[in-house]
């Protein structure tokens, strides 16, 4: 892990995108290596993430997105076509 606590001195501003590209670069080309130095622990970390991944309800968080969204957007439509209403009641009496 002390391969890693380089990117701890890594500036925060991020401000210049030729500065991030190049960092971003330096990072791969580390991180390129250190897979290459400790392949067994590479393989292990995209097990475990791929585990945890898996473990996920992103199914069913999804469903429940798209329930909330449907269940604001009869409301949401109900008070859009009132406020229309109330407009063409009010260019007619006009």
């Amino acid at each position: 892990m002390q391969e890693l606590k380089e990117f701890s001195d890594l500036p925060d501003d991020l401000s210049d995108s030729a500065d991030s590209s190049d960092r971003f670069t330096d990072f791969r080309s580390q991180t390129d290596d250190y897979v290459r130095e400790h392949p067994d622990k590479a393989v292990g970390f995209a097990l475990l993430g791929g585990f945890v991944l898996s473990q996920l309800p992103i199914g069913f968080i999804l469903v429940l997105l798209f329930r909330a969204v449907l269940l604001a957007a009869k409301p949401a439509l109900l008070i859009l076509g009132g406020m229309k209403l109330v407009e063409e009641v009010q260019k007619r009496c006009d």
